[in-house]
């Protein structure tokens, strides 16, 4: 292919029609770090047909803004690699291209039926195309004098995208995944959002309750003591706090051992183990450690130093695709896991004169579960706006459901959430105790599973299917089209498990993608997703408007795809992540 080096806007007058009206094309960067809101980027590079533009922004820009602007934000097909990350940058310049093919997206969507395991442009030349890519040049220096071999490694990048994209999507058509496609690459700019706004914290009271956690921890460890023979030993660690050198409490054989002596005779130290020793006093106060512990080094002292010194905001980073069901991952920092608790939610704040709007799906996979089924009850329960909670506790209880109260409704929480996923009575139990502090016998365990699939005969029949076709069935499939092979040494719960949260993604995505959408060029965006859960920011004046946009988006994207089953969605309106 051709390869012309642009250094003004003389040089792409020739080119700048007929890219605006390209129907297809390969769009890539080089920039001088990964940070869109510090670095810059050195290079655009354009392929198509025959020819390799390479854009030289150093030379290029200011004067060629607005030309490239309206190159990139034309109404042709951008192809991109990871295009999260190039997003970001055209975003810090105010460029918004319209309409995105992902490489990596398209291959992460065809995995789950086979393809490579990893998805790096060399890996997916490799794997697809059977090209090797040499990517030395990736990590060089792009803020100096470009070299000959920077350029043409440039130029490959962008011009192994058009034949990436030829294979990908024959491969998308062929195995019928266009509709979830167009789900993925719709949200990728919500993605983008996300990533590129981040989220504000609150440094002052996080380093509060940073101080609160070490004290507890402290406290923890001298309960810790009161077992063990000698008095324990510390130094000072890197965050500047206090570690144990001798009683080892973050050691599992330590762990192990000094529990075996206070006659606790366990075969491992995991929280399900510990479980029905939970009130003795020694298993409290591992417990206690642990959680302190775990939370000081996974969240509160590491996140003060994620906090990007000219946003003054934290950035997380999204896995869009990270698992067959297509839910989403959330590292650097993994906000989907921080504590629900208010002293943690309220750390994350709207900057002064912004509202956050949270937004979460009501029961989201028992409805996706109403919908596969087509269970009677399920259907009728949530079409008359019954709270299925509630109803599985009068079935349980046999007790009407107004009279049911909060403590049986959270038995029923965890009975609905357990079976759905077709879990046996002695993992119903400890699912209970981990997940809702529930506490049932095996006997309980074993009744409430006999009453649920009595009430819920669809979900019984359903999960009968599974058993008896897995044998000779190993593709699923989510009610929106995501597509996935399971080895068949998976087990009920797998089989059944897949296909819900999937769909339930699916869902989310949807409208994160539309929402997205309806976003473009306004002063409200997306800055954070948790699996059912969306969080906006936007300017206090506009909140009642957004608000309403993001229920509507929400119900919207559900009625597309469980068309038997309304949506219920709740919205809240605050200053900080808690006011939910």
């Amino acid at each position: 292919m051709e390869t012309i080096i642009i250094y003004n806007i003389s040089d792409l007058i020739p080119y700048a029609e007929s890219l605006k009206a390209e129907p297809l094309l390969a769009v890539d960067t080089e920039t001088t770090g990964l940070n869109p809101h510090i670095h810059k980027i050195r290079l655009i590079q354009l392929a198509w047909k025959d020819k390799i533009l390479i854009i030289d922004c150093f030379s290029f820009l200011p004067e060629g803004y607005t030309i490239i602007k309206e190159i990139l934000e034309s109404k042709s097909l951008k192809i991109f690699q990871n295009a999260k990350f190039d997003l970001q940058f055209f975003m810090a310049m105010n460029i918004l291209p319209p309409n995105i093919f992902d490489t990596m997206i398209a291959a992460q969507i065809l995995a789950p039926l086979g393809g490579p395991k990893k998805f790096n442009l060399g890996e997916l030349s490799r794997y697809y195309l059977n090209e090797e890519m040499d990517k030395e040049l990736q990590k060089s220096d792009w803020s100096r004098h470009l070299t000959e071999d920077q350029i043409r490694y440039a130029g490959k990048d962008a011009a192994v995208l058009l034949k990436l994209y030829k294979v990908l999507t024959g491969q998308i058509y062929e195995k019928g995944l266009m509709d979830i496609a167009r789900i993925e690459f719709s949200c990728i700019f919500s993605v983008t959002q996300m990533e590129y706004y981040g989220i504000l914290l609150d440094i002052d009271s996080w380093k509060h309750l940073t101080e609160q956690m070490e004290e507890e921890k402290i406290a923890a460890i001298a309960q810790l003591n009161q077992f063990t023979d000698s008095p324990a030993y510390t130094q000072m660690t890197l965050w500047g706090d206090e570690e144990i050198v001798n009683n080892n409490f973050d050691s599992n054989t330590y762990l192990l051992s000094l529990l075996h002596k206070h006659q606790i005779d366990v075969e491992n130290t995991s929280k399900s183990t510990l479980a029905p020793y939970r009130d003795n006093p020694l298993v409290m106060a591992v417990s206690r450690y642990r959680s302190a512990s775990k939370l000081l080094s996974a969240f509160l002292h590491p996140m003060e130093q994620m906090v990007n010194p000219k946003t003054g905001r934290i950035h997380p980073r999204y896995g869009q695709i990270s698992a067959y069901s297509g839910r989403m991952s959330c590292y650097s920092p993994n906000i989907q896991q921080i504590p629900r608790s208010q002293e943690f939610r309220r750390c994350f704040m709207a900057p002064e004169g912004r509202k956050l709007l949270i937004a979460d799906y009501s029961q989201i996979e028992l409805r996706v579960m109403a919908q596969i089924t087509e269970d009677r009850r399920m259907l009728e329960a949530y079409k008359n706006g019954e709270d299925l909670h509630r109803l599985t506790a009068s079935f349980m209880l046999n007790k009407p459901v107004e009279e049911v109260d909060k403590e049986e409704r959270q038995y029923a929480k965890a009975v609905n959430f357990g079976l759905i996923y077709a879990m046996g009575a002695s993992g119903l139990c400890q699912y209970a105790l981990q997940s809702y502090g529930v506490e049932m016998t095996l006997e309980q365990a074993e009744r409430f599973r006999k009453l649920f699939f009595e009430a819920y005969p669809g979900v019984k029949h359903w999960h009968n299917e599974l058993l008896k076709n897995h044998q000779e069935m190993t593709q699923g499939q989510t009610l929106s089209g995501r597509k996935f092979l399971l080895p068949q040494w998976y087990g009920l719960p797998a089989f059944s498990n897949t296909p819900v949260q999937g769909t339930a993604a699916d869902i989310l995505k949807k409208a994160l993608g539309d929402l997205a959408y309806q976003l473009k060029g306004t002063d409200a965006y997306i800055i954070a997703t948790v699996h059912d859960e969306i969080l906006m920011e936007c300017p206090e004046e506009k909140v009642d408007y957004y608000a309403e946009m993001l229920k509507n988006t929400m119900i919207q994207a559900s009625d597309s795809i469980l068309t038997n089953v309304p949506a219920e969605v709740e919205v809240s309106i605050g200053n900080t992540w808690a006011e939910k």
